[in-house]
């Protein structure tokens, strides 16, 4: 069953700006979306726009003739790309094939609803409309509380059980890594590594070299379990708690945003980034296996077989292992060094707490 619905749109029909939209594309945009049974847009207001690293947000304001359906939606979040990408791609991003073939897979998604998701293959351009949810749902805390971890852990649990070993994982979803394309990423993962090392120093400190020692000494094993569909799901890749909206009224639940990572992988992966990357010790101490139970249950109570507490708990722990080399990848991508150096700390306690060394030497 269809959950979301995307706009059929010519592949080179792109939104350049925020500013300017027609009525009449916009009206066009929501009937092909079946978002607009009736009538027609009589205006399109831009409430906001704000410029992120690779993308630029906009919030806008639709009015209707008086003949439109009652659930004719009111207001719209656009995103579209901040400039032409400097190479035409042959695919497109991984947000817009999200949105426009992976969300369509699920029931009812813990997920904004998307009317658009269009791409050109000549500029490299693409945009993305979405419902704006900020009437009902609001961004974490700074600090966010157990009962906003646990609607996250929520969502995340009814994501991926809806993908759980789907038959189109790997296929229609998302890839499997091959055989080789794991020993390419575990070399590469390893030069990475040595870069971000000599950079960081002493600021490394010399048993947490010797983890890395002995982690890098058993690759390509921690990516093995990633070749098969084998308890493997659709999982978001970034879903920190800050990727989450909130519900502003008891009994909502939290919205995933911002799917530019996502692929398949084992589910408590999603947790384990959530959590190692981003918690001390004392704050995982508290949480961490709570939340953990409580997205085994939800697993199960969907419909997840065959996938025991034991195995689950194995996967987080795994999860771990590789956590402690996406702040490389992150700084790789330009993220401060700083802020790469706290969070590899923090992924290094979660693997001594977690007693990772001895997955690795089993």
């Amino acid at each position: 069953m269809q959950a979301n619905s995307v706009g059929q749109q010519d592949m080179n029909e792109v939104v350049n700006e925020a500013e300017g939209l027609t009525p009449a594309w916009m009206s066009e945009v929501l009937r092909r979306s079946g978002a607009l049974t009736r009538g027609s847009v009589a205006g399109v207001r831009l409430k906001s726009r704000r410029e992120l690293f690779v993308s630029v947000v906009a919030c806008l304001e639709i009015t209707y003739t008086p003949d439109v359906d009652a659930a004719a939606p009111r207001h719209l979040f656009l995103k579209i790309q901040k400039a032409e990408s400097e190479e035409a791609r042959e695919k497109p991003p991984a947000e817009i094939v999200f949105y426009r073939r992976a969300a369509r897979e699920m029931l009812d998604p813990p997920l904004p609803r998307c009317f658009d998701a269009a791409f050109a293959r000549a500029s490299g351009r693409w945009h993305l409309l979405l419902e704006d949810l900020s009437a009902t749902h609001a961004p974490a805390s700074q600090v966010p509380s157990f009962d906003e971890c646990a609607l996250a852990v929520d969502s995340l649990a009814q994501i991926h059980a809806h993908l759980w070993e789907h038959l189109g994982l790997g296929t229609d979803v998302g890839r499997f890594l091959s055989p080789a394309q794991v020993e390419s990423l575990a070399r590469e993962t390893a030069s990475n590594h040595e870069r971000f090392a000599a950079v960081l120093g002493d600021r490394l400190a010399t048993e947490h070299r010797k983890i890395y020692a002995k982690v890098l000494a058993t690759f390509p094993r921690p990516w093995i379990r990633l070749t098969t569909a084998k308890g493997l799901t659709l999982t978001h890749g970034d879903a920190h708690t800050w990727n989450f909206l909130y519900p502003r009224m008891a009994g909502g639940r939290a919205i995933l945003v911002d799917w530019q990572l996502w692929h398949a992988h084992i589910g408590p992966r999603d947790l384990a980034y959530m959590m190692t990357l981003f918690w001390d010790s004392e704050r995982r101490a508290e949480m961490e296996e709570k939340l953990l139970r409580r997205y085994h249950q939800g697993l199960l109570a969907r419909g997840v077989e065959r996938y025991g507490w034991e195995q689950c708990w194995k996967d987080y722990r795994w999860s771990a292992i590789r956590n402690i080399f996406i702040p490389t990848w992150q700084w790789l991508k330009g993220m401060d060094t700083d802020v790469c150096l706290s969070r590899t700390l923090k992924a290094l306690n979660a693997f001594e707490d977690l007693h990772c060394i001895e997955l690795i030497e089993s």
